[in-house]
């Protein structure tokens, strides 16, 4: 957050008005979640943290103009839009990464899962065979909680990829070196002394996606060594560890 900020962004952080996030950085906004999205009583008591986010960012992009960012994103250079659009995919040939997403607020995918989502007598057809039998006989009410046990990116990625490609809107994403230019498996380059991750970074990088989920126990419990990216990125941007 602290590198969007001393980029200039306006940053707000969501969380749910009951557990409020002091994220301690200068110039971070708070906000209640629900001022964007107010779960049902049984997807706020049941639903993964990761699925809850997913349908978040959804209404967060039909509510707001914001640019949805992962909190573990560095800000490289600013932020522009592609007739509404700012996303990219993962890999030549992967899939579109929705930890940095801009969709417009009248985009057809958008309004697509939406759907999905607000309507339980429509099951995703992203879904597999199985699971879309299971949910057929499923009472209406539960179907929305059943999905993300199911399938817990089933408005995430998996989602976001079908729907954008049932659209057309898929045309919009930049290459993987805008948003995600370096691939999850490779996060030790972060902390590579010797080459790192120099090769990936381009003029069309925008954020640089650190993948936390990925990154080593011993690298996440030592400060970066010196001469990585990292120890280059925190000295430049003034950062204090």
């Amino acid at each position: 957050m602290h590198s969007f900020v001393n980029h200039g962004y306006r940053v707000t952080l969501f969380s749910p008005k009951d557990a409020p996030i002091d994220p301690e950085v200068e110039g971070v906004e708070t906000e209640a979640m629900e001022e964007i999205y107010v779960p049902s009583r049984r997807m706020g008591k049941h639903a993964a943290p990761a699925c809850l986010a997913d349908v978040f960012r959804l209404y967060l992009m039909q509510k707001t103009d914001f640019v949805w960012m992962d909190s573990d994103m560095l800000s490289i250079s600013p932020i522009t839009l592609n007739e509404g659009y700012a996303m990219s995919w993962s890999g030549p040939d992967g899939q579109i990464n929705n930890a940095a997403l801009r969709v417009p607020r009248d985009s057809e995918a958008l309004r697509y899962l939406l759907d999905h989502i607000e309507n339980p007598e429509l099951i995703p057809e992203w879904m597999n065979r199985d699971h879309r039998a299971e949910l057929a006989e499923m009472p209406l009410e539960r179907r929305l909680l059943a999905q993300g046990r199911m399938l817990r990116i089933v408005y995430g990625p998996r989602g976001l990829n079908h729907a954008l490609q049932k659209t057309g809107e898929s045309r919009f994403a930049a290459s993987m070196e805008a948003y995600s230019p370096v691939p999850w498996w490779l996060t030790d380059l972060f902390y590579s002394p010797r080459g790192g991750v120099a090769p990936y970074i381009t003029e069309q990088t925008r954020v640089v996606h650190l993948f936390n989920d990925q990154i080593r126990k011993y690298n996440k419990n030592r400060m970066p060594p010196e001469g990585c990216f990292l120890d280059q990125y925190i000295k430049e941007s003034g950062f204090k560890p």
